[in-house]
């Protein structure tokens, strides 16, 4: 069996290792305001697992800017790692068919994960927002680095439209010294979609890959 101290004196460890310093100047527990630390610099947030200083964190909404995707596939992809949770809640809402009566809405919110917390990757910041407990979710920089990664592995698999899928064909064919004829003739596909397509290859339209653009065509 571990000693309890030993195995406390190696986590401060391995967290000083990555950057952690001591936890002081807490902020009260009441909890009814944002959160600030005295004497923090700006940008800097704690985990509050590991006590690792980190900066350059982002909230989902800042981080599906950046990587022009939507909040649903951020939140998605930090589900699949294990980095949060999405929790039924309910708040009060005002109700329309009856003044001064309120009724429950229902959401499904974003949770940091305690193993999310621990491989670095979320921070959660808790608040009070207009009467009612609030969780905002920031992703670190290893956190936003892993989201690219996992977006980058899907877009992979995404399989190519018809017109990527003949493009590719095409452009194999024509390396190989094929002539658009003889494509014509290989593929079965009309001398003018061949053409069309080789000359889109030749003007380079068609470098982007294909989840980066969206091609239309009546072939």
């Amino acid at each position: 069996m571990v000693d309890y101290l030993e195995w406390i004196a190696a986590q401060r460890a391995a967290a000083v290792a990555r950057g952690g310093k001591p936890l002081r100047d807490l902020p009260g527990s009441d909890g009814h305001q944002f959160p600030r630390v005295r004497r923090r610099k700006s940008g800097e947030l704690v985990n509050p697992v590991t006590g690792e200083i980190c900066e350059g964190c982002l909230t989902i909404k800042q981080l599906t800017d950046k990587l022009s995707v939507s909040s649903q596939q951020i939140r998605k992809i930090l589900e699949q790692m294990g980095a949060v949770v999405h929790a039924l809640t309910a708040r009060e809402v005002s109700s329309v068919s009856t003044p001064g009566a309120t009724k429950p809405r229902y959401e499904r919110i974003a949770m940091v994960t305690e193993f999310g917390m621990e491989e670095g990757w979320v921070i959660p910041i808790k608040f009070s927002h207009q009467g009612r407990r609030t969780e905002c979710v920031f992703v670190t920089t290893d956190g936003q680095a892993a989201v690219e990664e996992a977006l980058q592995r899907e877009r992979q698999n995404t399989p190519l439209g018809k017109v990527e899928a003949k493009q590719k064909v095409i452009r194999e064919l024509l390396s190989e010294g094929h002539s658009q004829s003889s494509i014509a003739r290989i593929t079965g596909w009309p001398k003018q979609t061949v053409s069309r397509i080789a000359k889109s290859i030749k003007d380079g339209r068609f470098e982007a890959s294909h989840f980066n653009a969206k091609v239309h065509s009546n072939t």
